[in-house]
């Protein structure tokens, strides 16, 4: 919608545009009200108050979106793709806060995304605008008389604590530039505000949860040496530290963050990534934590006089909705590894690479963990309206999809990123059966195939748009450290993989929908095959690029190869007894081998010693996942893409696969196939119809299983070729 069926009259306002975080007030008199709602956005993020209450428990509000159209430059170039803009709004029940007669609100607002002008890791600017301020208040009386209050020229504006904002590294606040209780004193000195033009964009109300702070820790003293304590959460998380002032006024307090220590047992700062967190006091013994950002990490200091109070885990409130635990403690971290860094990455609406350095959603990570989050988390709201953002972040001409979404300045490839557009929603359906996101971006769909074939040449992606990035696969082993120069699988075999796999999806997906196939689908999938044939297979060994890091998984599993494709690959796994394999890799070559019955090679890699191995990363006392296999090269320490092998702790350790054909779980089947190796093994997960849980032990007598299904779903047993039909509610059974 547009903002005047948005907002009615109201009006943007805002601040001096060298100030990004300021406070807001504005006073205005109702009648003793039966209902108000409060409609608001507050751009880049706000907190809002009435009478001094806060009004919600929301934070980073609204979710982050690709909100207007702005100038963007590429290595000195102008950004010339076009693509759609959206803008969220909030809407709160307010009635409960307001009093008859005067009241008084206040809104704190900070950059986010939106004003965010300060350079971070890479150089990069990407401000849609200055920080603004956009609500309409409607009110019914006891007698059912209707107003409305208006944003507008009547409000005033100050600075707030924050005198230096960057959402990648913290903030400065200086405490004795506002009062804790700015939100109802007097602010007749206040400046007025400036009324802005309106954005041209798509307003609608937000869907998706807002971030929250979702639990709190209580950090471990480690050591303590002058005035700078050092500190220990226990594990790697998104959020923020609360310290309670004890500083005398104009007196400093400093926080510094990072993912781990080094070998001298301080602050690593490799992994601190220039988080920080300072402040002036005021001497008023305040709650000391940010305004408008998080951070990543897992230990942090504190010089100065302030008490730590707790560290808050803060993301988007979206709930664990599974569970698993087995015999081996390796798979049971990985499933407890991936759950924490899929949720350390989730805020604003957007599933990022990582919560502290570059924090974007970028399509590939999103898309390769995205059935492993449907099956683990409460996703449904979150992952819609991300598809949006897929659907909104795609150039109207070329049919190009971006490598993020909402669109930052990034890298990445045509394939592993750009299929998002068709993996995304046809997950999102199987998993909740829901058919409206496919009709959505079905038309962008084969927008996107009519790029790829844009960049091919002789049936083989070659390219993608001038001055990006081309990649296949992205974070083998040794590709972190050219100086190797170890052989790596070729970008175009891998891109014209991806081409071929969304082919396949929209054949299906059209079946769905019920349209009419497109004729082509088949002659460019055939092109695309024979041009990979032709250039990297090797028909007196069987191999596709010399059976190098997955290569052969990738040929697989679109029907490429012969018998001695799959032998080699079995035994090159077996005889180097880990992954080589990159993001994308990593998760072809388990998923093949699964479904090629390979189960007990599949497990010698997922409980791998080696040191390119989760277990690895769980000896190396890691709670999360992280962004390169080696220990010695590393970014970040909580990157999920590694976590899209997490699905099959569900599909072929518990073995709870949908049969074919059907979404929404309709009908299940439960088939674990590594019984001989773990005794034990249990989980649940939530499906649309319900808990779907299984538990099972191998005893000498054969396997006991419990299994609870959901009322309309239609379940049955197997196990080495026995198979039971089960009923509603609980089931107990002997094979």
């Amino acid at each position: 919608m547009n903002q005047e069926a948005m907002f009615g009259k109201a009006k943007w306002i805002g601040c001096d545009p060298a100030v990004s975080a300021p406070n807001i007030r504005a006073s205005f008199v109702v009648p003793a009200v039966r209902s108000a709602k409060i409609t608001i956005c507050g751009l880049g993020y706000f907190l809002l108050y009435i009478n001094g209450k806060k009004v919600s428990d929301d934070l980073f509000v609204p979710v982050t979106s690709d909100y207007v159209a702005r100038p963007i430059t590429v290595n000195g170039q102008p950004f010339d793709e076009e693509m759609n803009h959206r803008c969220y709004c909030l809407s709160y029940d307010i009635a409960s806060y307001l009093q008859e007669g005067k009241n008084e609100l206040a809104v704190a607002l900070g950059p986010g995304f939106f004003g965010q002008d300060t350079p971070f890791f890479d150089g990069l600017r990407f401000s849609f605008g200055q920080v603004r301020l956009c609500y309409r208040l409607e009110w019914v009386d006891e007698k059912g008389m209707m107003g409305e209050v208006l944003s507008g020229e009547d409000a005033r504006w100050h600075e707030s604590i924050v005198t230096w904002h960057t959402l990648f590294r913290g903030e400065v606040q200086d405490l004795r530039l506002c009062s804790a209780s700015w939100t109802t004193d007097s602010y007749a000195d206040w400046k007025k505000v400036n009324v802005l033009p309106p954005m041209d964009t798509d307003y609608q109300l937000q869907d998706c949860p807002g971030d929250k702070i979702i639990r709190q820790i209580v950090p471990r003293l480690l050591k303590e040496a002058e005035s700078v304590c050092q500190y220990d959460a226990g594990e790697n998380i998104s959020g923020w530290v609360v310290l309670r002032d004890q500083s005398e006024a104009g007196e400093e307090v400093h926080v510094r963050f990072a993912e781990a220590l080094n070998e001298q047992g301080d602050l690593d700062e490799k992994f601190m990534h220039g988080q920080h967190l300072d402040m002036i006091s005021d001497g008023k013994g305040r709650l000391l934590h940010p305004m408008h950002t998080w951070h990543g990490f897992r230990y942090f200091t504190v010089q100065g006089k302030a008490r730590v109070q707790s560290v808050a885990v803060i993301h988007s409130d979206v709930p664990v909705a599974s569970s698993f635990a087995c015999s081996s403690p390796v798979l049971n971290w990985l499933y407890d590894a991936y759950v924490r860094t899929q949720l350390s990455n989730m805020h604003g609406g957007i599933p990022s690479d990582c919560p502290h350095l570059e924090r974007r959603g970028y399509t590939g990570d999103g898309q390769l963990t995205c059935e492993s989050a449907l099956l683990a988390l409460n996703h449904h709201d979150f992952l819609r309206k991300w598809i949006r953002d897929i659907q909104d972040c795609q150039d109207i001409h070329s049919g190009h999809v971006q490598y993020t979404a909402p669109y930052q300045r990034c890298g990445g490839g045509p394939g592993g990123w750009g299929c998002a557009i068709a993996t995304v929603p046809y997950q999102y359906y199987l998993q909740y059966g829901e058919k409206e996101p496919l009709e959505a971006l079905y038309g962008g769909m084969c927008h996107y195939v009519e790029y790829m074939q844009a960049h091919s040449e002789n049936g083989l992606v070659v390219s993608d748009r001038p001055g990006e990035w081309c990649l296949g696969d992205w974070c083998t082993p040794g590709s972190e450290m050219p100086e190797h120069n170890p052989p790596q699988i070729p970008a175009p075999f891998v891109n014209t993989y991806f081409l071929i796999k969304t082919l396949r999806v929209i054949r299906v997906i059209e079946g769905i929908l019920g349209k009419t196939e497109n004729p082509a689908w088949d002659g460019l999938e055939k092109k695309c095959r024979r041009a990979i044939l032709d250039a990297y297979f090797d028909s007196q060994s069987g191999d596709f690029c010399q059976n190098i890091e997955g290569a052969n998984a990738f040929a697989l599993d679109i029907a490429l190869g012969d018998e001695r494709t799959l032998t080699n690959m079995c035994a090159h796994y077996r005889q180097l007894g880990c992954y080589d394999t990159g993001i994308f890799g990593t998760e072809i070559v388990t998923r093949v081998l699964l479904e090629k019955g390979k189960h007990d090679l599949v497990f010698q890699l997922l409980t791998s010693e080696k040191d390119i191995s989760f277990a690895g990363w769980m000896r190396a006392g890691s709670t999360t996942l992280w962004e390169y296999w080696p220990r010695g090269y590393q970014r970040s320490l909580s990157h999920p893409m590694f976590g899209a092998v997490t699905k099959e702790l569900f599909h072929y350790i518990l073995g709870m696969r949908q049969e074919k054909g059907s979404a929404g779980w309709q009908r299940t089947m439960i088939e674990p196939v590594m019984t001989d190796h773990l005794p034990w093994a249990k989980g649940h997960i939530e499906t649309p119809l319900g808990r779907l849980s299984v538990s099972y032990q191998v005893r000498e007598d054969g396997l006991h299983v419990e299994a609870e299904v959901p009322e309309g779903m239609e379940a049955r047993l197997c196990w080495k070729g026995r198979e039971r039909a089960l009923h509603a509610g609980k089931n107990e059974i002997s094979l």
